[in-house]
């Protein structure tokens, strides 16, 4: 085999290498493999341990924001059960009554769901007003 060729396969070789270990760290982490369940899904079995998501929409009237601006107490809905959740962190502006939800953490021992991370979707009713009024929804671009 000569140089140039021994060169190039080793070349190769660490691409190849290289594209395999980004991709088992991609699946091998926990969150990337985790999806979300409904609110009656969860409670019906809640698995083991951390890092569950759980989809809903705040349910009106529940939300408890606390002094420290990071704390928020509120229950999700998926209309045939209702779980409360507790978090702390940064709260998305669009976490308003009625808005679809993903919270990520865990059950504790009092039945509330300790969230650690949260995501508040864009409501489609934003789009749908903007269309009536006929112009673009003020958070973004209209996509297709």
């Amino acid at each position: 085999m000569s140089n140039r060729k021994t060169k190039f396969a080793i070349f190769a070789f660490g691409i190849v290498a290289s594209m395999a270990l980004l991709i088992y760290a991609a699946i091998g982490q926990e969150s990337g493999l985790t999806y979300y369940v409904t609110v009656g899904e969860y409670l019906k079995s809640p698995p083991e341990g951390a890092g569950f998501r759980v989809n809903g929409q705040v349910k009106a009237g529940s939300i408890s924001r606390q002094p420290s601006g990071m704390d928020v107490e509120f229950t999700i809905t998926d209309g045939s059960a209702d779980m409360p959740v507790r978090y702390h962190g940064i709260i998305p502006d669009t976490f308003v009554d009625g808005a679809d939800v993903v919270v990520e953490g865990s059950l504790a021992g009092d039945g509330t769901f300790v969230a650690n991370n949260m995501l508040a979707k864009c409501p489609s009713k934003y789009e749908a007003a903007a269309e009536a009024q006929g112009t673009q929804p003020a958070y973004g671009t209209k996509s297709y």
